[in-house]
């Protein structure tokens, strides 16, 4: 599909390029992958760039509104106080913090420094592969699916170690 745009600007994330654009006409700004553009050519006609666009901060909006996008399960969880603290590194920071602000909001906290929260992930399987980072820092408690996962990794860990 072909479109005249109105660049503004371009983000590197992950190692991938997006153009942050408006196309040609007053319509509204988007995002664009870069590879996947097959063809571009400059046209002849300048526009008048709008002076109270914030590149960092329409950025930083559409990547929330797409990780939120990406939410479509929940996991709950019990984080100790170092967990809590270091959530945010291993998930999507807005998902950790609306699941921290949320269990801080009801008195979640569950004696020695653990809350449990209830966080919204992308599936499963990666939130597996997420919380591991966190190791003994947080327990699952449901899905039970998931929590069986983790009581067997935690057993091959075991295994590992006693050598």
């Amino acid at each position: 599909m072909e479109r005249e745009l109105e660049p503004y600007g371009l983000v590197l994330k992950a190692g991938v390029w997006y153009l942050c654009a408006r196309v040609c006409g007053g319509g509204g700004f988007r995002v664009y992958r870069v590879d996947r553009f097959t063809g571009v050519s400059v046209g002849g006609e300048a526009f008048e760039r709008v002076s109270s666009f914030d590149l960092p901060g329409f950025w930083e909006e559409r990547a929330e509104g797409f990780a939120r996008s990406l939410v479509r399960e929940e996991v709950v969880v019990r984080l100790s106080g170092e967990g809590v603290r270091r959530l945010g590194h291993v998930v999507d920071p807005v998902a950790a913090r609306e699941a921290v602000s949320g269990a801080e909001a009801e008195g979640e906290a569950e004696g020695e420094g653990w809350v449990r929260v209830v966080l919204g992930v992308e599936s499963e399987e990666v939130a597996f592969t997420q919380l591991t980072a966190l190791g003994a820092e947080v327990e699952v408690l449901a899905p039970l699916s998931l929590r069986e996962r983790f009581v067997g990794e935690a057993a091959r860990l075991a295994s590992l170690y006693r050598g």
